[in-house]
C-alpha cells in the first residue's frame, strides 16, 4: 500500500464537510425522537415535527450544494504596482478528485464492513436495524402486514368466522398503501380547507376581538366568593331591612303627629300610657250655668 499523503487535501473544506454532515444526523435524531415521542401512543404537535424537518432540510440543502457547487478562487492582481483583488472566478470542484482511501491499513474484515458499504452506497449495520424496526412496527397496523405479510414473517389474524384469509401478494400490500395514503391526503385537504375558511372569516394579522361578559352578566361574583344570585339575595335582604326600619320610622312620626293634632283639636288625648281617654271639655264659667247642671 503506498504511503498516504494528506498534504494535497482541502482539509477545511472536508472539515465543513463532516460539520454539516453531524449537523445533519443530530437533526434527524432529534426528529427521530419528536416523532416517537417516547413510544407513547399520541402524535405530537405538527408545529414541532415541521420547524425539525425544515431545519433538516435546510441542513441537507446546504450539505449538498458545498458538494456540487464549484469553490470560488479569486486571483490577485499589480495595477501601477498596487495589488488589487480581483473578481472571483469559478474553480474546479476539489472533490471531484478524491478518493476514499484509508488513512491507515485495515483488515479485509473492517473493509468490507466499514469501507465497501461506502463505496457501493449500501446502508450501515444501524441504518438497516432501525428500518427493519420502523418496517416491522408499521406492518403491525396493516391489514396486509405489509412486507412481513407477503413473506410470511407475520400471521393474519383470523376472521370472525374463524377462517385463515389468503396470504396477501405484493400487489395487496400496494392497494393499501394507495388507500393510505389517499385517506392522508383527504385529511390534509380537509386541514387545508378549515384553515383557509378561518383566514377568510378571520383577520390573522390582528388579534382577534371576543365578547367578553360583564361582570353583572357572569353566574359567579370573585369579589363576594359566592354566586351572583346569593349576593343579589342578600342585597335584597339588606333593603328589605331597611325598608322596614324606614316604615318604623315613619310609624313613629305619624303617631306623633296624630297625637299633636289630637290634642289640639279633639277631646281625645293620648297619655303616657299610651291609652286613649275622653276628657271633659273645659266650660267657661257663667252665672247662669242652670242649663248645664243636668248633664
Amino acid at each position: 500500500m503506498a504511503p498516504f499523503e494528506p498534504s494535497p487535501l482541502p482539509l477545511d473544506q472536508l472539515e465543513s464537510l463532516r460539520f454539516k454532515a453531524n449537523q445533519i444526523i443530530d437533526s434527524i435524531y432529534a426528529l427521530q425522537r419528536t416523532i416517537e415521542a417516547g413510544n407513547q401512543n399520541y402524535m405530537p404537535a405538527w408545529p414541532d415535527i415541521l420547524s425539525k424537518y425544515n431545519i433538516l432540510l435546510s441542513q441537507t440543502q446546504n450539505f449538498s450544494n458545498a458538494l456540487v457547487a464549484p469553490m470560488q478562487t479569486a486571483s490577485i492582481t499589480f495595477a501601477n504596482g498596487v495589488p488589487q483583488l480581483a473578481k472571483p472566478t469559478a474553480g474546479t470542484n476539489p472533490y471531484e478528485a478524491l478518493a476514499l482511501h484509508p488513512s491507515v491499513a485495515m483488515s479485509d474484515t473492517q473493509l468490507d464492513n466499514e469501507v465497501i458499504p461506502l463505496l457501493r452506497n449500501q446502508q450501515t449495520t444501524d441504518v438497516l436495524r432501525m428500518e427493519s424496526e420502523t418496517v416491522r412496527r408499521l406492518a403491525g397496523h396493516m391489514a396486509t402486514r405489509g412486507a412481513l405479510g407477503v413473506l410470511g414473517v407475520a400471521q393474519l389474524p383470523p376472521t370472525s368466522l374463524g377462517v385463515l384469509p389468503r396470504k396477501p401478494e405484493h400487489d395487496d400490500v400496494l392497494r393499501e398503501c394507495a388507500q393510505i395514503r389517499e385517506a392522508h391526503d383527504q385529511r390534509v385537504e380537509r386541514a387545508i380547507r378549515a384553515v383557509a375558511m378561518l383566514r377568510d372569516k378571520f383577520e390573522l394579522r390582528q388579534r382577534v376581538e371576543v365578547e367578553v361578559e360583564e361582570p353583572e352578566e357572569l353566574t359567579w361574583d370573585p369579589r363576594l366568593g359566592m354566586p351572583a344570585g346569593a349576593a343579589e339575595g342578600d342585597a335584597d335582604m339588606d333593603s328589605g331591612e331597611d325598608g322596614s326600619s324606614d316604615e318604623e320610622d315613619e310609624d313613629v312620626i305619624e303617631g306623633e303627629l296624630v297625637d299633636s293634632n289630637m290634642a289640639t283639636d279633639s277631646p281625645a288625648q293620648a297619655p303616657a300610657s299610651g291609652r286613649l281617654g275622653y276628657v271633659t271639655p273645659s266650660v267657661p264659667k257663667s252665672e247662669d250655668n242652670s242649663m248645664f247642671q243636668g248633664v
